[in-house]
């Protein structure tokens, strides 16, 4: 099967660990994927402004799958947004705070053009210095009643404990997904959605099947992206989980440009 779209996370799978990547291969690499008619894709938990501070610079020519599958956004037009439903923020922010000796970051409510963080959240851990680094335009907020706009995403950050938070958010069935990229970074999105059914979805509308699709990753927050696609690829410092499956390995790891190599060699 011709592989018509290519997708890739961003932190740890394209990106090095200082974000950067090889500019001058991407560049080689976007063209030959124009000539072929390939679709670019890049899927993150990350918020647009984040990704395009990453890229600031170079071809942003590339569809976006932000905040783990609830905004896809087109040359800076969002296509589809999946909010969460409100009733779940206050038993976050409980669970967040029983947990609270383990945060490093408390909880941040992602909207569609800015992030808010209560008071109390922002006394926890790092706090508010944490937030603003990955969070353009954060808002201090008292209550959760000053939340102004449909919220995507909420994450909080607890190192060494993912597993642990993770069980306590899915034992009171709330209306979320819940997933981590690794590295202590825990997100909650709408139940409905993931990377994989943002990246069908955008198949759909594009008129390309799964099949058609390759994808690189390397943490459970990718595992449905991969899963869905006809053709994925686990990067060589993968969680353990992703190495155990019936994946193709990326040529070399996130911090020697894998996804470049892998997409060069093996796929245009």
């Amino acid at each position: 099967m011709t592989i018509k779209l290519i997708a890739t996370d961003l932190d740890a799978t394209f990106l090095r660990a200082d974000k950067t990547f090889d500019r001058q291969a991407y560049d080689v690499m976007m063209n030959l994927a124009k000539q072929r008619g390939l679709t670019f894709v890049v899927a993150t938990g990350n918020h647009p402004d984040k990704v395009k501070k990453y890229f600031e610079g170079a071809n942003q020519d590339f569809i976006l799958i932000a905040n783990n599958g609830a905004e896809i956004v087109s040359q800076g037009e969002i296509l589809t947004t999946y909010a969460i439903d409100p009733s779940a923020f206050a038993p976050v922010v409980q669970t967040v705070k029983a947990h609270q000796d383990h945060v490093s970051m408390g909880l941040v409510f992602t909207g569609i053009t800015k992030a808010f963080m209560l008071k109390e959240m922002a006394a926890l851990g790092l706090g508010e210095r944490k937030a603003q680094f990955y969070f353009k335009d954060l808002v201090m907020i008292d209550d959760l009643a000053e939340i102004s706009e449909p919220i995507l995403k909420m994450t909080a950050d607890f190192p060494d404990y993912e597993p642990e938070f993770m069980s306590a958010i899915t034992e009171q069935d709330l209306p979320v997904h819940v997933t981590t990229s690794g590295y202590g970074a825990i997100d909650l999105v709408n139940p409905t959605v993931n990377k994989g059914v943002a990246l069908k979805d955008l198949g759909q509308r594009l008129g390309i099947q799964p099949e058609e699709m390759t994808a690189f990753g390397d943490g459970l927050n990718d595992l449905e992206m991969l899963e869905l696609v006809g053709q994925p690829y686990a990067m060589p410092n993968s969680d353990s989980e992703l190495l155990t499956r019936d994946y193709q390995v990326a040529i070399s790891d996130s911090n020697h440009d894998g996804v470049l190599k892998t997409i060069l060699a093996d796929i245009l």
